[in-house]
């Protein structure tokens, strides 16, 4: 729906930062439903401001194209890490796999409870959390992103009752079973990222979207020291209550996730922090970079859609007063543009 672009935002003391430019491919923009979902999801990532939440700093249309100009997160994102371990059936390190999902549990308490500016209660409910949409930086930063197929009460744009958001694996059974639903669903597919970490393997992924479906309906979870005897009782008691099939039985908020996994921690690991993130991290792109096939040229297609990139975002700099591009919101920077500034991320 989308592509991403790394880039540098130009400060006018001169000083510069890098930024990543999340732009809708042009047959998207062109769906007034798409659109307008794209537009709540830029104008509620101004609105939040966490350290375990991207943040979104601007959001323009450009000669009819519609883009976001958000925070970088200089590293990969958990579904990539995870892959990789679970290829060796390898879990990760307990007490780094519970830091993780103590940050993630602490940006969806930010998330639920956040309110507008007049102090009104936001209602989000983020709907897609999974572990595609975490970014663990190279400096330990843990990361929620992608906020497109979130409910809030500041969307201009309603939600259709029937629309299912969220990748199929990561779902509550409430879904499935078409019963009504709140935040809890952020809170369970919370719950299969922490248990997916801990397992070293895909919990509800069947063989097939069917199968998966099938899987998650059931709900049927096995207990986690089945698959690592280094899972200590009360974090397995912890996430049979947080994967329960009946959602009223499973831990009601955010909040108290956070409390839980804080007091775990306290037993486990006092001093697991950020470093544990990035040393993981750190060898997961070593290991990427080794494995990766040699890099070949870009084809003339690549960088010729680079220069229309380049040009079209430097005509809309040194033009924007006169062409009239809205904003929906201040700007906070310029954007500078050079040739070959924007590359496509996965080049």
């Amino acid at each position: 729906m989308a592509e991403v672009w790394r880039a540098k935002a130009v400060f006018e003391d001169g000083g510069d930062h890098e930024v990543a430019i999340k732009r809708v491919l042009p047959h998207m923009g062109a769906q007034p439903l798409f659109r307008a979902m794209f537009e709540d999801e830029a104008r509620l990532g101004m609105l939040l401001r966490h350290p375990n939440i991207v943040r979104v700093y601007d959001a323009r249309d450009v000669g009819g194209t519609f883009i976001m100009v958000m925070e970088l997160v200089d590293g990969d994102s958990l579904k990539s890490v995870l892959e990789r371990a679970h290829d060796r059936a390898a879990p990760m390190p307990l007490a780094m796999a519970l830091h993780v999902g103590r940050e993630l549990a602490a940006a969806l308490d930010y998330v639920h409870t956040a309110e507008d500016e007049e102090g009104a209660h936001m209602g989000i409910v983020h709907r897609d959390v999974s572990p595609h949409n975490l970014l663990l930086g190279r400096d330990g930063a843990v990361k929620l992103t992608d906020f497109g197929l979130a409910d809030a009460s500041v969307h201009q744009n309603v939600h259709g009752e029937e629309m299912v958001g969220g990748k199929l694996g990561y779902l509550a059974p409430e879904i499935i079973h078409q019963q009504g639903v709140d935040h809890r669903i952020d809170l369970f597919g919370m719950a299969i990222v922490l248990w997916e970490m801990l397992a070293g393997r895909r919990l509800f992924q069947g063989e097939d979207d069917r199968q998966t479906i099938q899987n998650v309906a059931k709900c049927e979870v096995p207990s986690l020291r089945r698959f690592n005897d280094r899972v200590p009782e009360r974090v397995d008691e912890l996430l049979r209550v947080m994967l329960d099939r009946d959602p009223d039985r499973r831990l009601p908020s955010a909040r108290r996730i956070t409390e839980a996994l804080d007091a775990l921690l306290r037993r486990i690991d006092r001093d697991v922090s950020y470093k544990d993130v990035a040393l993981v991290v750190g060898l997961h792109l070593h290991q990427k970079k080794r494995e990766a096939p040699r890099e070949e040229p870009s084809s003339p297609e690549a960088l010729r859609l680079a220069d229309l990139f380049n040009d079209e975002l430097a005509a809309f700099v040194a033009g924007a007063a006169d062409t009239g591009a809205s904003a929906l919101d201040p700007n906070e920077f310029s954007i500078g543009v050079r040739k070959r500034t924007f590359r496509p991320l996965d080049e």
